[in-house]
């Protein structure tokens, strides 16, 4: 299978690319100075001369141009605009979204059943769009939400790479007992978004986290890869931002980081 992924060179885009590719499939990363993601008229001819099997969407404005409304035609716009023209060519499109599309004014854990309320930002944005995706491409989109990723390489935006940088500021990594972050490995996230490629269009939530708290991750990532990071325990955030979908087949944070077992 040919893929085209957005977003490709990014944290997440370069895992499922490489996953992808592990696979047996071809993976295709989007060319922006040949379709640029805010000139929505350059993707059909774009996706057609690429000829892909599937589209998997992860591009987000990471460099800003500082043009009119970025964050909103390229996070909302482009995400639309590749729903209609895969829906036009009937392809397979993961539209990846995230955990932000629910604000920390209700805690959860959230189920499918759960209404997404981000009211401003980056998870208005990614609410938006998500529904946009599934009105446009109704029989071809799966939309996934996505935690914090683990990544041990500790490089890009992920949880890892997060506690580097605090130790390097400040010599230890505050982190809340009362904060249990939707998140998973980031090789876990790449793999299942490859596998819902063959599943029905829909709505899915990918997480590895069962019920353990952010100071306790940490600690575990600490210890089992030999950062030798300093947890500074507190309380100071309360929230549970878990995902509960176990169709994604992601597995359990604790068979990862088996010091969470206890």
């Amino acid at each position: 299978m040919k893929i085209l992924i957005t977003g490709s060179k990014g944290t997440v885009g370069q895992a499922v690319a490489h996953a992808a590719q592990t696979s047996g499939h071809i993976a295709i990363g989007w060319d922006r100075s040949a379709a640029d993601p805010l000139d929505l008229a350059s993707h059909g001819p774009y996706i057609d001369s690429v000829a892909p099997d599937a589209i998997i969407h992860l591009g987000v404005a990471a460099t800003p141009t500082g043009r009119d409304n970025e964050g909103w035609r390229t996070t909302v716009d482009w995400s639309l605009a590749l729903a209609d023209t895969a829906a036009q060519r009937k392809l397979p499109y993961v539209f990846t979204s995230t955990a932000l599309v629910f604000d920390n004014s209700v805690s959860g854990p959230f189920t499918l059943a759960s209404a997404s309320n981000a009211r401003e930002g980056y998870g208005f944005e990614k609410r938006c769009a998500e529904h946009g995706v599934l009105l446009r491409h109704p029989n071809g989109t799966r939309v996934a939400r996505l935690g914090w990723q683990i990544d041990p390489a500790g490089q890009g935006n992920n949880m890892v790479a997060h506690a580097h940088r605090e130790m390097a500021a400040h010599g230890q990594v505050g982190a809340s007992t009362r904060w249990q972050p939707a998140c998973s490995f980031i090789d876990d996230t790449a793999a299942a978004l490859l596998r819902l490629l063959a599943t029905p269009p829909g709505l899915y939530m990918l997480d590895s986290n069962r019920g353990a708290n952010f100071a306790d991750i940490l600690q575990a990532l600490s210890d089992q890869y030999h950062f030798n990071w300093q947890i500074s325990r507190n309380e100071d955030y309360v929230y549970d931002q878990r995902l509960i979908d176990p169709r994604p087949g992601l597995p359990d944070l604790a068979a990862r980081l088996p010091a969470l077992r206890g």
